[in-house]
């Protein structure tokens, strides 16, 4: 049989399996959606009476239960200073100490080496993923990071946020700077960790491990609000998927927050 007549064919073979697939996942969706667990995490964006990482591992277990789960995933605790990697079932795999945003808070944060950006230093908190490994080769950020940068990309809102937010996880700098970043990551105290322009700095050894345990692109990433009134609350989004922000900044421009 020619090429050109066998395509068809397989087309109409596979149609049956690509419709039950499809079917398969409308109806995990529309479990989720009616799950009893899933409504008290929603209900709670106005009790708060679980805690952000509560929230972020119970509804993790819940796309497991479903079918929905992207494997294991990051959360960058800022009030501690801490970023743990989790899987679906909750479980912490590996927990790494980490310098953060040298500005304290839950602004947007970000725009160094953005051209035109005004400079903030937060650490923004919120659902982000993955959508980078690495840097533009024989660039100074690879000399910098020598390839150790995962790119993140997340609550892009505002038309300015897109252009002027920057925020990685990546290793401490081979620079002065870096050296700085990693005596305080080595010194057994988290007081002074907050030194970066906002992204979320490692010690090469555990950015590594880290690497290891994620699949790099797509892997969520969740950064836990650290201010005294915002928290982290779960959104149905048009998609029929559901999707963290925060809620305290969440409409805010970058001229209106890093004036």
């Amino acid at each position: 049989m020619k090429i050109q007549n066998l395509i068809p064919a397989l087309l109409v073979a596979a149609a049956p399996v690509l419709a039950s697939c499809e079917k398969k996942a409308v109806k995990e969706v529309a479990q989720l959606s009616n799950d009893p667990k899933l409504h008290t995490i929603l209900t709670d964006t106005f009790s708060t009476k679980m805690s952000d990482m509560t929230k972020v591992v119970e509804f993790n277990k819940l796309l497991k239960k479903y079918g929905q789960s992207n494997g294991n995933y990051i959360v960058i605790d800022k009030k501690n200073c801490k970023a743990l990697v989790l899987n679906p079932d909750g479980d912490t795999l590996q927990v790494s100490e980490v310098a953060l945003g040298k500005h304290i808070g839950d602004k947007r944060g970000g725009g160094y080496m953005v051209k035109g950006a005004k400079l903030a230093a937060y650490t923004p908190p919120g659902e982000f993923t993955i959508i980078k490994e690495g840097t533009k080769a024989g660039s100074s950020s690879e000399r910098l990071y020598d390839q150790r940068v995962l790119v993140l990309q997340g609550d892009h809102t505002q038309e300015a946020y897109r252009k002027t937010q920057v925020l990685a996880l990546h290793r401490v700098p081979r620079s002065p700077m870096g050296k700085l970043r990693e005596g305080v990551l080595k010194n057994k105290t988290i007081k002074d960790n907050r030194v970066s322009f906002g992204c979320v700095n490692f010690l090469v050894d555990s950015f590594d491990k880290m690497k290891s345990l994620i699949k790099g692109v797509s892997t969520k990433v969740y950064i836990l609000p650290e201010e005294k009134g915002n928290s982290l609350y779960l959104e149905k989004q048009a998609n029929g998927k559901f999707k963290f922000f925060q809620k305290k900044y969440r409409y805010e421009s970058q001229e209106k927050t890093t004036n």
